[in-house]
């Protein structure tokens, strides 16, 4: 009996050859990403982009704000126009990990200003340390002159947590586990469609189109009461505050429901069985997630695979939540945000009826 299940299951998989593939491969191609994430993150050489700016004229400045362009190993950004606040803003939009600001000192080292986000404070910690070896490098002394302040605005998140990053995790989490959900509401498709149920809905008025779109407003709506959940946590137990962003709230959760859900029917659309959705399912949501910033944030990572994460969904929610809850942005001057999300919803469900429809006139 033992024998015969062996048999039968590993004939089962021999025969599906894209679930083969997918359980060979693909285990492979995960590791290679956390890897090349985790030894960036654990080595100190991050990739980190500092919005750079030397004040004045004095001679101590532009010789420390020298030796720092060519002895520093993170990207630095400048501009001879950038004020103090220009860095600050840099910062707040995540265009820059970290501001530094050189400016004079009566009788003593320059004055280095950090400018930092909440949620990249490890970031601030890399820079201050390299400086420090920099100066220890130069003078024979370790000793520095650093002032911290913050990139986000005073109003942001009032009386909210006392650690700020929180902010952060609601977008990380809620794209992450909706994608995990919409993927598994999703696969139901691939039984209706080997069982010749789709086949029947589609001859209803629609077709592909209709019928992906009542599962699509399913998912949606589960995902975004899921998105509450997650965000109530936050409030209760975190002291996050949301009323005051109440609108922008909805508006990100209802594009992350979107959002998932468009990307879970694609998913389900290009996968023949259920072993094949639940590996590539895995994998999608897995990859997305990690390059997307949802379990290690971006500025960790190697160059190449923050310019990656940019094409994720994770990328895009992260941006939308913290964007109203951290940096204080109006839901307006997220449009960009708003648009990526909610157009790429749509353009996936298209596809997806697209491929389902073809799928069926085979």
């Amino acid at each position: 009996m033992i024998y015969a299940v062996l048999k039968t299951m590993g004939l089962r998989l021999w025969r599906d050859k894209g679930a083969l593939v997918l359980a060979f491969v693909l285990p492979g191609f995960i590791f290679a990403i956390f890897a090349a994430i985790f030894s960036t993150a654990s080595g100190g050489s991050l990739d980190l982009r500092v919005a750079f700016s030397a004040v004045g004229e004095d001679p101590a400045v532009i010789a420390l704000a020298d030796t720092l362009r060519v002895e520093a190993t993170f990207d630095i950004l400048e501009n001879e126009k950038w004020s103090g606040g220009d860095l600050k803003e840099q910062v707040k939009l995540g265009q820059a990990d970290v501001g530094l600001v050189i400016s004079p000192q009566d009788g003593a080292r320059p004055q280095m200003t950090i400018v930092e986000d909440p949620s990249r404070k490890v970031a601030a910690t890399v820079v201050k340390g390299q400086i420090r070896q920099i100066l220890a490098d130069n003078s024979g002394a370790s000793q520095d002159i650093f002032t911290t302040i913050s990139a986000l605005p005073e109003t942001s998140n009032i009386n909210g947590p006392a650690d700020k990053s929180v902010t952060y995790y609601i977008g990380a989490t809620a794209i992450l586990f909706l994608m995990f959900a919409a993927m598994q509401g999703a696969s139901i498709s691939i039984d209706e469609r080997r069982s010749g149920i789709s086949e029947r809905l589609m001859v209803g008025p629609g077709g592909a189109l209709a019928m992906l779109t009542g599962k699509f407003l399913f998912l949606t709506l589960i995902g975004v009461l899921q998105a509450v959940v997650i965000i109530a946590v936050a409030n209760l137990f975190f002291g996050v505050q949301i009323l005051p962003f109440l609108g922008g709230l909805v508006l990100a959760s209802i594009g992350t429901a979107m959002l998932a859900s468009g990307l879970a029917l694609f998913t389900a659309a290009l996968c023949a069985t259920q072993t094949q959705m639940h590996t590539v399912s895995t994998f999608v949501v897995l990859l997305f997630s990690a390059v997307g910033g949802s379990m290690v944030p971006r500025f960790m990572m190697p160059g190449w695979l923050q310019n990656a994460g940019i094409a994720t969904p994770n990328y895009w929610v992260i941006e939308g939540y913290y964007g109203l809850l951290a940096r204080g942005q109006s839901v307006f001057s997220l449009w960009s945000v708003w648009s990526v999300i909610f157009v790429s919803a749509f353009v996936l469900l298209g596809l997806a009826a697209i491929l389902s429809h073809k799928l069926m006139r085979v």
